[in-house]
């Protein structure tokens, strides 16, 4: 059991961990404990033994970002009713709770906050890369579709409780009842879509956020005509909601944030990756398109809302994925010391 400091302190409200691609709540058995991978590893124990409430879920693991995020619904609807949440994301996830909190209503409890963790908010350019050098991760049009209607729904739903509450606005004004209150945990205010402003070291806004460099693009396909075949048998849903211009074009203009939510957001990066570990060709690849990365999300992708900081560390340090590794220029990332600073901020902000 990691060692958890008394200058932390556990959120008011539980803590909903939400995985990433190909993430899992835990494999193995549960009659041999000793066996068992955990995603969080070594995370949910050092969060419960804070004082937090932690649940664990577990969606689609490549599925699309509205069927996880409806796996997620599904899961909380039976395990926090009338309750408020904070939910931490790691990855792919942030997609399915921002999915969840602008697109699905009628929710028996109450979402405060969301905390992403590298999550590519504007998609990745290793998925493009996939996308125009394999051939896995084209858009269906009819998801594209529903999408942009969804975000027209979300859109006429906030004018019209804008509309609503300018009118109480007015009311009161007349009558003078200012302890009149509109209640809107009953009706879905998310505000026009905007790219969140960049934020400095200290997590103050500075000004808007900084084209990424950009490169030219080769893109000559490398199948062979046989491999080509097996590609509808290799391809997921996810793969085509993470490229960039899904995640730019289609997902982020209609999602738009909700107002009552309070978004948070960390990145991450390392100086280098060696090309022969699993993260050194995406390190390169993002590199070259967008700057300093974590081997799978740049940090340009990774911002949202407050953006908090950069940590020191790949995509898998992050949820504390133990694997050898030689060559790095990094230092040792404390995972745990991590989520304890992550709990205490959730405390501090009122969570």
């Amino acid at each position: 059991m990691p060692v958890v400091s008394s200058c932390y302190s556990a959120p008011r409200h539980p803590i909903v961990l939400c995985h990433g691609l190909f993430g899992f709540d835990k494999l193995g058995p549960d009659t041999i404990p000793h066996l068992q991978i955990h995603y969080w590893k070594g995370i949910q124990k050092a969060l419960t033994k804070l004082g937090a409430r932690v649940i664990v879920a577990s969606v689609p693991k490549t599925g699309s970002i509205k069927k996880r995020a409806e796996a997620l619904h599904r899961m909380l609807t039976n395990t926090v009713e009338d309750m408020h949440v904070n939910f931490l994301a790691h990855s792919m996830g942030g997609l399915d709770c921002r999915y969840l909190i602008s697109h699905i209503q009628d929710k028996n409890y109450d979402v405060k906050s969301l905390t992403t963790l590298s999550t590519p908010h504007r998609g990745s350019p290793v998925m493009d890369w996939l996308r125009d050098s394999i051939g896995v991760g084209h858009l269906q049009h009819a998801e594209e579709e529903a999408m942009r209607k969804l975000g027209e729904a979300a859109r006429l739903s906030k004018a019209a409780a804008l509309d609503l509450q300018e009118a109480l606005r007015a009311y009161q004004a007349t009558t003078g009842e200012s302890n009149f209150h509109y209640d809107t945990t009953t009706t879905t205010i998310p505000p026009p879509f905007s790219y969140p402003n960049h934020s400095s070291s200290t997590g103050s806004f500075a000004g808007p956020l900084p084209p990424p460099p950009t490169i030219q693009n080769s893109g000559n396909p490398i199948i062979s005509p046989l491999l080509h075949r097996l590609i509808p048998y290799l391809d997921t849903p996810a793969y085509a909601n993470l490229t960039t211009d899904y995640c730019q074009n289609v997902f982020n203009p209609n999602t738009p944030d909700d107002p009552r939510v309070s978004y948070y957001s960390y990145g991450a990066s390392v100086k280098q990756i060696p090309v022969w570990a699993p993260l050194g060709i995406p390190w390169e690849i993002i590199k070259a398109k967008e700057g300093e990365n974590d081997g799978l999300v740049s940090t340009h992708s990774a911002r949202w809302g407050h953006y908090v900081g950069t940590e020191d560390a790949d995509h898998w340090d992050l949820n504390n994925r133990y694997r050898l590794k030689i060559g790095y220029d990094q230092k040792p990332f404390d995972a745990v010391d991590f989520y304890m600073n992550i709990a205490t901020l959730m405390y501090k902000e009122g969570h």
